[in-house]
């Protein structure tokens, strides 16, 4: 059975725009080896700009498929109350969603594109969240890619009201991937349309 699309399919770079992601994409561009992904162990958080380091995460892809938390900030902790290190991607979130996230991190590393998607995550009985993740492929070999490196970002908390309005965590709303136009304006700065990203 074929996925639904996503309700909005925006461009990538547009999606970044404004966030912090920017500055995690630029981290993970400027690593790429001759315009591939980069090795894992190119990314080390002391290089990084240490604003993003608590909203950073790490997953690898074990041999049966599954995606296991090898590393998650502190402010990630924070927003889900625990700490997701050493846990599987489908322990982590509701049913509803596992398809549809599975699928991002797989076709992230089989397709060695990045991509960022947002939507809403209950985040208590009471409230939800509205996010966008940003999903990097990264290879420990420099064969395959077998680890997703990336940034989330959390806004706009939010009461659930009483009358039936919790939100799905199911599809995202937003889903956005990068294509090969848009990482080749990223790596010239001088062409006008990257702007936004060196704001």
């Amino acid at each position: 059975m074929t996925q639904p699309e996503p309700a909005v399919s925006p461009r990538f770079l547009g999606v970044l725009s404004g966030t912090s992601l920017e500055e995690c994409f630029a981290f993970w561009r400027e690593r790429r080896q001759a315009n591939d992904v980069p090795r894992k162990a190119a990314i080390d958080p002391v290089d990084m700009p240490r604003y993003i380091l608590p909203n950073l995460f790490i997953y690898q892809q074990m041999a049966d498929g599954r995606f296991r938390c090898r590393l998650a900030g502190t402010e990630i902790c924070r927003v889900f109350r625990h700490n997701p290190t050493g846990l599987y991607l489908d322990e982590l979130i509701v049913p509803s969603a596992v398809s549809s996230r599975q699928r991002l991190f797989s076709r992230v590393l089989e397709q060695r594109m990045p991509v960022v998607y947002g939507g809403r995550l209950v985040h208590s009985e009471q409230s939800w969240v509205r996010f966008r993740r940003l999903l990097l492929p990264v290879s420990s070999t420099g064969e395959r890619a077998d680890h997703v490196f990336g940034m989330v970002v959390f806004s706009d908390f939010e009461r659930i009201n009483g009358s039936g309005g919790r939100p799905s965590d199911g599809l995202p709303d937003i889903e956005a991937w990068a294509t090969t136009a848009e990482l080749d304006m990223a790596d010239h700065p001088q062409h006008p349309q990257v702007t936004a990203l060196r704001a």
